[in-house]
């Protein structure tokens, strides 16, 4: 093992050196993608001192590059959890997108605070590849609906793992105003408050009144007026009553006179995605839009272990990767390869301590900004 490290560190030393004084751009470009199929590969994180290193000397030579092979590093390297977050950084803010994007849309390395302050200094095609991400926070949204082009809007509205503020929502129905595409992208989310829903009731009577304006000799308008708005009035009584039955389904399980199981199985045969991400947020103590953002567009392991950490059964599980992948149009309803088998084999104490970490993680998340800034 220990010889195994002493060659892999010297590969990499090696190789450094080479790519440090490499002139041709070509070689450069080869040399620069070994150095990461190195760094990226060892068997052991690399030390602050490689890491230093390796983020110093490829911010270097990426800036030698020919402008069309610079996107090919930008697209080795972002889906990797290793990269130095200062590398990961300089290519996100990169003005050229077609750099830029592939670590906007994907990297794991940056940090909400990152995407945020990216968002809030970057161009509308920066934005809209941040907005592809597999999960946004409200605080990055915020930016997104306050910079953003329609363009940008109808992304995010229609990124199942997108989270919005109430302000953010109230401020997206407003722009939808003069945009159909918009306003069928946010009817579709199901995670609308009462509030939102009330004012899409507005922007629909409104628009039906303008575009039939000056036609309304047999009742056309006040007719379409009533259908707009009993659409929505009955959108708002299910939402109440959604809303209503999930308490109780909480407040059941709690008493002790329904299982966890029992209150699930309705959630699931009605669709509701958010219903039972409040009711699975409840018992794990997690935040309901984080847990829902995890149901719609997270690890699929993230919810294997969640599920298993409540002790669910596995149909439960398989039904709601099912929901997930019909609200994601994905049409793979076999979204998943966990067997039951595999589920079952998972200790329920082993999954109660990884969603412990994870929330002990999300705290540490939440503060560092803070704690820099101080």
């Amino acid at each position: 093992m220990a010889d195994t490290l002493v060659n892999e560190t010297s590969a990499f030393i090696e190789q450094l050196g080479r790519l440090g004084i490499e002139k041709d751009s070509e070689k450069r470009l080869a040399l620069l993608r070994g150095v990461a199929d190195l760094y990226l590969s060892r068997t052991v994180s690399p030390t602050l001192a490689e890491e230093y290193l390796f983020s110093e000397i490829a911010n270097a030579v990426l800036r030698k590059l020919q402008p069309h092979q610079r996107p090919q590093v930008s697209t080795a390297l972002c889906d990797s959890e290793r990269v130095p977050h200062s590398l990961a950084l300089a290519l996100a803010s990169d003005s050229d997108i077609e750099v830029a994007r592939p670590v906007l849309s994907r990297s794991p390395v940056l940090t909400e605070g990152d995407i945020v302050a990216l968002a809030q200094a970057s161009s509308d095609e920066h934005l809209q590849a941040i907005a592809t991400r597999a999960s946004l926070t409200a605080r990055v949204t915020d930016v997104l609906i306050d910079r953003g082009s329609n363009t940008v809007l109808r992304t995010v509205s229609g990124n199942a793992g997108a989270e919005f503020s109430e302000q953010g929502m109230l401020s997206l129905v407003t722009r939808a105003r003069e945009d159909d595409e918009l306003s069928l992208a946010l009817a579709d989310r199901g995670d609308l408050s009462p509030a939102v829903l009330e004012q899409l009731n507005g922007l629909i009577c409104a628009r039906v009144s303008a575009e039939a304006e000056g036609d309304d000799t047999s009742g056309t308008v006040a007719s379409l007026r009533a259908r707009a708005q009993a659409l929505i009035t009955e959108e708002l009584r299910k939402r109440k009553a959604n809303i209503g039955s999930t308490e109780r389904v909480i407040a059941a399980v709690e008493a002790g006179s329904m299982t966890l199981d029992d209150g699930l199985g309705p959630l699931l045969a009605g669709g509701r995605l958010l219903d039972l991400s409040q009711v699975l947020a409840h018992f794990l103590r997690f935040d309901r839009n984080f847990v829902f953002q995890q149901m719609a567009a997270g690890e699929i392991n993230t919810i294997v272990l969640a599920f298993r950490a409540l002790n669910i059964a596995y149909p439960h599980l398989e039904a709601t990767l099912a929901l997930r992948a019909r609200k994601r149009r994905s049409g793979q309803a076999g979204e998943t390869t966990v067997t039951r088998q595999d589920y079952e084999a998972i200790n329920p104490a082993d999954a109660q301590r990884a969603m412990r970490f994870l929330k002990v993680r999300m705290t540490v998340g939440r503060q560092a900004p803070t704690e820099n800034a101080a």
